[in-house]
């Protein structure tokens, strides 16, 4: 039996800007029935990929495949899409904005509408239906955003940060919509920033670094990627870094410190301990505010894999 084909595959995709920001070499594909993750800092190309995958950008090289064949105006049909920008008007209501980008899908418009009757319903909103949006909280009205992705049940959904903005109540309940779509066969590639929500969701994983792929795979391998170390708050930068190369380690700096101290990530050999590198901070009376061994999973997989001060894109 022959496999079926991946929903979308991108393939060496570039897109440059003025002033050098853009992807250069971006690869990922989107198996059937899965969830992928699509992982970067603020930068790292995500959206000008997504706006490539749509059409919304030409690319300068590169090729995007839909279902098994080049990219088209048709195929683009078969998927649903949340945009980061979110483009619905306030003044419109509930039911007609969910029913009006059906149509846009080529649904029927005694269709259209009660696939909206339906959605709203299942997101706990049928008695709003009538509400403008402007009258709809933050989270409410991102689901009908969502839900305007899925009225036409496209075959693929592309969401750019769907959580953004949300309290943890209604980014469980979107991601429970979420489940509810894939359990009916549908794949996503989910752009988020929530490395907990990625790892709850997701079964496969691309991660962006400066406008290039620099992992796609399945989300237990990206895990043991995961560095050995510990993440360590000390005001003693000099002291950590001698602590650190005297069991074989490096120190990099994570973030600004507040005031004096900094946070730093330790990495260190596989067969140095933890305990080895508390014994070399005290050797070395390195005043530490914070020690927390490093915990295998996608983020510090992320951090090990990234390079967030490479040039960034949209």
């Amino acid at each position: 039996m022959s496999q079926a084909p991946d929903l979308l595959r991108v393939s060496a995709l570039a897109r440059r800007f003025a002033g050098g920001n853009g992807i250069s070499n971006i690869s990922l594909s989107v198996p059937a029935g899965s969830v992928t993750g699509f992982i970067g800092v603020n930068g790292a190309g995500k959206s000008t990929t997504l706006r490539c995958v749509m059409g919304l950008l030409q690319p300068d090289a590169g090729a995007i495949e839909m279902f098994g064949a080049a990219a088209s105006r048709a195929s683009r049909k078969r998927i649903g899409f949340l945009p980061e920008e979110r483009g619905l008007f306030p003044h419109e209501r509930a039911r007609e904005a969910i029913a009006f980008h059906g149509r846009l899908k080529g649904m029927g418009r005694k269709q259209a509408f009660a696939a909206a009757d339906r959605l709203l319903e299942r997101i706990g909103l049928g008695t709003r239906r009538h509400d403008r949006l402007s009258s709809l909280s933050k989270g409410n009205a991102q689901r009908v955003q969502i839900v305007c992705a899925l009225v036409h049940e496209p075959q693929l959904l592309l969401l750019d940060e769907p959580l953004s903005g949300l309290d943890p109540v209604a980014q469980s309940e979107i991601l429970s919509l979420l489940a509810e779509y894939r359990g009916r066969g549908g794949a996503v590639l989910f752009s988020t920033h929530s490395m907990p929500a990625a790892e709850r969701v997701c079964d496969r994983v691309v991660m962006l670094s400066g406008g290039r792929t620099v992992f796609e795979g399945a989300m237990p391998d990206v895990s043991a990627l995961s560095p050995h170390g510990a993440e360590v708050i000390t005001a003693d930068a000099e002291g950590l870094a001698a602590a650190a190369k005297s069991v074989g380690g490096r120190a990099i700096p994570l973030a600004n410190g507040m005031g004096e101290a900094a946070r730093w990530r330790v990495v260190l050999p596989r067969e140095v301990t933890h305990p080895a590198l508390v014994r070399a901070l005290a050797q070395h009376r390195v005043p530490i505010l914070d020690f927390q061994p490093i915990q295998a999973g996608l983020e510090s997989a992320f951090w090990q894999l990234a390079k967030p001060s490479e040039n960034r894109a949209a």
